[in-house]
């Protein structure tokens, strides 16, 4: 292969590099003019579609939370408990009503639990524990579940282990799915060793402890100090209470949260009512204020007042009338467009400039507002509140909607909020641009078609002119080297003609 001229004109003396550099650039314009204006063009409608696509996402995600059956069944609740003593919160579910009722805590639910106290020494001062057990393994059971399956797990315990090394193992076990909890406490003459079941509430969980291994050897102790059987261990006392009938051993009995609603008496297994009272939730968290009245002391009942809350309701159109007028403020930054001076585009505009995709999802979102607008039971979008601004805009008027949904929450739920509502409709349009496969996706794909096309034109298009400086180099240096040539001809001619001259002149 012929090497190619790197530096034309050096054997004669020519510039030749200016005019190849010249007529590359000319070629380089001529072949380029379109390419990159295209490529350019493409890659602003690239981000422009792709700022669209993030605008109406957003613009869906915001306004679908303002839809729904009950979005605007919104409530204040009140209650006469003092911000020292919070005895159970509440909150309102979707189907709530407006009402009044007395809610008191009487018991909190709580987890079964068993606990032995091992002393070190006895009477005589001899030390009877080590606190170091032999090796064995120790099963924690919990009965049977409602499918009559039994729920267990093993502890596997080395030679020398200790019981704070003990209640590591239990608390840290991949076995332990149930959410046992051992807690260790060294007392003044030895330890408090207790397990608490992971479930609260009354016969929930069965808690036991047996053991398999070595007994007790010199300087360790024998894991049937931590045995607890439930059914020979627990036994009731004269009162109807549970208790551990096995020596240095106590047993408390899980229990249900009891709460009382207007003289009604319910119980959970949790501290939490979530399906007990229609329309409201309530979460136990102490047990109600003592009080005394008509010299009987009992504990204290709390007054719950649950009301409409109309300005949260307005609230949820006026996200809806933000996010909407926060959109049409996005179509037109978007589609602003370009100025030109002398017939040549200056590219000042939106990304989408004049852009007829947008325009129409525009006109199909105005015309869902204005020309789609329904009546139910005598109301519409705007004997509701809602305006349409001259600027395309949309504004709440809050007075005229509170007065509405005072009228008749029913129509305007259906109107706004409901299935095929306002709201529903409107993120049906915009669901339909951006879905995988929709409008806007197609647009995505077409335009990196496009994309790639003039990438591959451009890159053609520099193959092409590496060819076309290679010619001009290699012609141009041919030129340069039949010039040095005629120069050192030129050259020798006039030193031989000089030689003759001074001859002559000798003579």
């Amino acid at each position: 292969m012929a090497s190619i001229v790197t530096n034309a004109g050096t054997g004669s003396g020519n510039d030749f590099e200016s005019i190849i550099s010249a007529m590359v650039s000319s070629r380089k314009q001529l072949l380029n003019k379109r390419v990159t204006v295209k490529k350019a063009e493409t890659e602003i409608e690239q981000d422009g579609v792709a700022k669209l696509t993030s605008a109406l996402k957003s613009f869906k995600s915001t306004i679908d939370n303002s839809k729904g059956i009950d979005v605007l069944n919104t409530h204040k609740i009140s209650t006469s408990q003092t911000s020292s003593y919070t005895a159970f919160s509440i909150t309102a579910k979707s189907d709530c009503s407006n009402t009044s009722m007395s809610v008191q805590v009487n018991q909190l639910a709580k987890a079964e639990s068993i606990a032995t106290k091992i002393k070190e020494k006895d009477e005589s001062g001899n030390k009877v524990f080590n606190n170091s057990f032999s090796a064995g393994t120790l099963t924690i059971s919990l009965g049977k579940d409602e499918n009559e399956n039994e729920r267990k797990f093993d502890i596997e315990i080395s030679e020398g282990d200790t019981l704070e090394l003990i209640r590591r193992r239990i608390n840290t076990s991949a076995e332990n799915t149930y959410g046992v909890s051992c807690n260790v406490i060294k007392t003044s003459d030895g330890y408090s060793f207790s397990l608490v079941a992971g479930e609260t509430g009354q016969n929930s969980q069965n808690l036991s402890i047996s053991f398999s291994g070595s007994e007790a050897s010199e300087g360790h102790d024998s894991l049937s100090l931590l045995a607890f059987d439930h059914d020979s261990n627990v036994t009731t006392d004269e009162n109807g209470k549970k208790i551990a009938s096995k020596a240095n051993w106590t047993y408390s009995d899980g229990q249900d949260a009891i709460i009382t609603v207007d003289g009604n008496e319910l119980t959970s297994k949790t501290n939490e009512f979530k399906d007990q009272i229609a329309g409201v939730e309530i979460v136990a968290q102490r047990v109600s204020e003592s009080e005394t009245e008509n010299g009987e002391t009992g504990l204290k009942s709390y007054q719950v007042d649950i009301t409409s809350d109309i300005d949260a309701a307005a609230n949820k159109i006026q996200t809806f009338v933000n996010a909407y007028n926060s959109l049409i403020s996005t179509f037109s930054t978007l589609t602003a467009r370009n100025t030109y001076t002398d017939g040549t585009n200056n590219y000042d505009g939106g990304d989408l400039a004049g852009d007829s995709q947008v325009k129409g999802l525009q006109n199909s979102l105005v015309a869902l507002i204005t020309k789609g607008n329904v009546e139910v039971s005598g109301m519409n979008y705007f004997t509701c509140g809602l305006e349409y601004n001259k600027d395309g805009t949309l504004s709440l008027n809050t007075e005229k909607f509170s007065k509405a949904l005072e009228e008749n929450s029913a129509a305007v739920q259906k109107l706004f909020t409901d299935s095929d509502g306002l709201i529903d409709k409107v993120s049906d349009e915009v669901y339909e641009y951006t879905k995988f496969g929709g409008l806007l996706s197609a647009r995505e794909t077409q335009l990196k078609s496009q994309m790639d096309y003039w990438t591959q034109k451009e890159n053609r298009n520099n193959e092409l002119l590496e060819q076309y400086e290679a010619s001009l180099r290699t012609k141009y240096g041919n030129l340069d080297s039949l010039m040095a040539s005629y120069q050192t001809s030129l050259s020798y001619l006039s030193s031989v003609i000089s030689s003759v001259s001074t001859s002559s002149k000798s003579s």
